[in-house]
């Protein structure tokens, strides 16, 4: 994965800006869905993006209060951090995703919620192994060991429905 280096709080931003986008994702997917068994899935996984959400917002200010030196963003920087989460998270949108995995089926639709964070662990493995940075690094390090926990939590969902 060819990756830019980026410092710990861009980063973060990313990641809080996937979680953001994935909550959106699956909110709106609920309301396409005619499975009520589907929507609940999609609710679900709606409410714990906004968990994941909240637990990197609440690194994010653990970083900012230790580098009270970190740069304020612009409006184009903000608009940059965000096009590369949409890169990374659900590419395509929502349409595109509802072809490849459908709405309705709980199985796809946690089939297409694990790609996604295998998406996320490749990213910011990439962005740990780039940085000279070692706080970075280790920001980058514990978002990965967030997301593979969301990655284990999701797959033993989907291996509950296998059975």
């Amino acid at each position: 994965m060819n990756v830019h280096s980026f410092n710990d709080i861009e980063g973060l931003r990313i990641a809080a800006e996937m979680e953001r986008r994935g909550g959106e994702y699956y909110r709106r997917a609920a309301k396409l869905s005619h499975s009520p068994e589907a929507v609940d899935m999609l609710l679900f996984l709606a409410e714990d993006e906004a968990r994941h959400l909240a637990e990197f917002e609440k690194l994010a200010r653990r970083v900012a209060q230790e580098r009270p030196d970190a740069p304020e963003y612009d409006a184009d920087t903000n608009a940059y951090l965000s096009a590369i989460a949409a890169e990374i998270v659900f590419p395509g949108g929502l349409m595109a995703l509802g072809a490849k995995h459908g709405f309705d089926s709980p199985q796809a639709i946690l089939e297409g919620a694990i790609e996604s964070e295998k998406d996320s662990i490749l990213f910011y493995s990439a962005l740990a192994s780039a940085t000279q940075d070692e706080n970075s690094r280790a920001v980058f390090r514990e978002i990965e060991r967030q997301e593979r926990g969301h990655l284990n939590q999701l797959t033993q969902m989907l291996a509950r429905i296998d059975a």
